[in-house]
């Protein structure tokens, strides 16, 4: 029976992300919020209960990376695509007629806001790849998980706090800030796993590092913090692969 609670919680990932994709869809930013978080959640307790009930699977592994699609794919892709929309408009778009929406907008605007596509599709090909791959202390490519947690600070900073981002800044600028992230994900550099396999402070160094900043910064930001946190977490990647 043990078994199947890890894929229990990944079924919990998938539902909850599709929760959060809804609610993106209806513009209603902190249930979307929330439900994303949740996924999160699961989608971190099912690898530890996998590891720790001895109960990975290769039907896991693909489960896993199937509710992922969803959670850290097409929910980003969802945000990303409200927050263009909402920049391109000069500010948070109000529920109402859809076409009087689109119908403000100009054919290049509208091929940009399809362009987010690539978002799911790059997310696939970075899963898929996962997925093939030997085990390894480190990813190749940035994880989808921190890929949509960049996009969530984003999208909460933008609709919800409006601390940071708003409509002074384009849809271009979005859109080439989600090109840039997007293609992270599909590129062979090594990045940071909290996978632990010790907890020595030498090798471990750079992990108790981000995992310390990472604290700071939410601690006196929050989720708007969240693409800081990111940001940070490419940066020591990157100062690691100068250092070794």
């Amino acid at each position: 029976m043990k078994k199947h609670i890890p894929n229990f919680i990944t079924l919990l990932n998938l539902v909850s992300g599709s929760l959060a994709l809804y609610m993106v869809l209806q513009e209603r930013q902190e249930a979307a919020l929330a439900f994303f978080l949740v996924s999160v959640v699961f989608d971190f307790a099912d690898g530890l209960l996998a590891r720790l009930l001895k109960a990975g699977s290769e039907v896991g592994k693909q489960l896993d990376s199937l509710a992922d699609l969803v959670s850290f794919g097409l929910v980003p892709a969802a945000m990303i695509f409200m927050v263009i929309r909402s920049a391109m408009l000069s500010g948070p778009v109000v529920s109402g007629d859809i076409s009087i929406v689109e119908g403000s907008l100009t054919t290049v605007e509208q091929m940009l806001l399809l362009s987010v596509l690539i978002v799911p599709a790059l997310a696939a090909l970075r899963l898929a790849k996962f997925n093939v791959q030997p085990v390894s202390e480190y990813f190749a490519g940035l994880p989808t998980p921190a890929f949509a947690l960049f996009w969530t600070g984003i999208y909460y900073d933008f609709f919800v706090d409006c601390s940071i981002f708003g409509p002074a800044i384009g849809g271009w600028f979005f859109w080439g800030v989600m090109m840039v992230m997007s293609l992270l994900m599909i590129v062979q550099l090594p990045m940071l796993s909290l996978k632990f396999s010790n907890f020595r402070l030498v090798p471990n160094f750079f992990r108790y590092l981000l995992i310390a900043i990472a604290v700071l910064i939410l601690v006196f930001t929050g989720i708007a913090g969240l693409p800081l946190v990111i940001l940070t977490y490419i940066l020591l990647s990157l100062v690691r692969i100068l250092l070794t």
